[in-house]
């Protein structure tokens, strides 16, 4: 025989399991809604900053990207630029008024070497197996959470071809005269080409530091709505614990006194 007295005794020690059992998930999971029936528009909502916080990750990642693409094109950019002031310099060495044949065809041979070698740098260098410096194809990299979010990096063509210089030589004052008007020229792009590169790597820094905010505050935000306070489900867990056994024990005692009482009544 049950006792009328043990039945809410019963009924909270089965509640208090349940939340016994609620409060270990919890803790397990780390997560304040670990069932969707916990808190339903909050669990929507953790869903929506989740997805934007993994866009944001790789939003930072491709704004990283973009830079070191870009800090690429300029290294190789410089490079060119070193290697056009060496040419202009060779080229007022061969208009010289004590040049010889001999020696201008020593100064010619270098003023070549170079030239050839500017298309070669602007070929070879390269990120993740593509040229930079060689074509005019602009790139897109998605720096936020909107399909627009995004940053354009537009390629750089300096080849030798593209800076006008290919096919010239020092063979005579005349060539040497024309090839610093190029040269001139050719500085005037790479120097602006390395203006424009410099711009896209700050961009890209500051959308890095931009994105960087923005994921510490939705991180923030969806730790405030989804983690779960550990201090607090511990101790809910320890009181529903010993209101479980009181629960337990006031049963078993109000179940003992009912059969003490059928017994003297027998």
């Amino acid at each position: 025989m049950t006792s009328i007295g043990a039945n809410p005794a019963a009924r909270a020690f089965i509640a208090n399991e349940f939340g016994i059992n609620d409060s270990i998930g919890k803790i397990a999971s780390g997560s304040r809604i670990p069932r969707a029936s916990d808190d339903a528009a909050a669990v929507a909502i953790s869903a929506v900053l989740k997805g934007d916080n993994a866009v944001l990750d790789q939003g930072a990642r491709n704004a990283i990207q973009g830079a070191a693409v870009a800090q690429v094109a300029d290294g190789g950019l410089a490079r060119i630029s070193d290697g056009l002031t060496r040419m202009k310099e060779l080229a007022a060495k061969a208009q010289s008024g004590i040049s010889t044949p001999e020696t201008r065809n020593q100064i010619n041979a270098e003023f070549v070497q170079i030239r050839d070698e500017i298309t070669d740098i602007a070929q070879q260098t390269r990120f993740n197996g593509e040229s930079v410096l060689d074509n005019t194809d602009s790139k897109d990299f998605q720096v936020g959470t909107a399909a627009g979010d995004t940053l354009e990096l537009q390629n750089v063509d300096a080849t030798g071809s593209s800076l006008g210089i290919d096919g010239l030589t020092l063979e005579n004052p005349g060539d040497a005269a024309a090839a610093l008007a190029s040269i001139d020229s050719a500085i005037d792009q790479v120097s602006g080409a390395r203006a424009d590169v410099g711009a896209s790597i700050s961009r890209f820094e500051s959308r890095f530091e931009n994105i960087a905010v923005q994921r510490e505050a939705t991180q923030a935000a969806n730790s405030s709505l989804a983690d779960v306070d550990l201090a607090e489900q511990v101790s809910r867990l320890a009181s529903l614990q010993t209101q479980s056994k009181v629960s337990a024990f006031v049963s078993a005692q109000a179940n003992t006194s009912a059969q003490y009482i059928l017994r003297v009544l027998d």
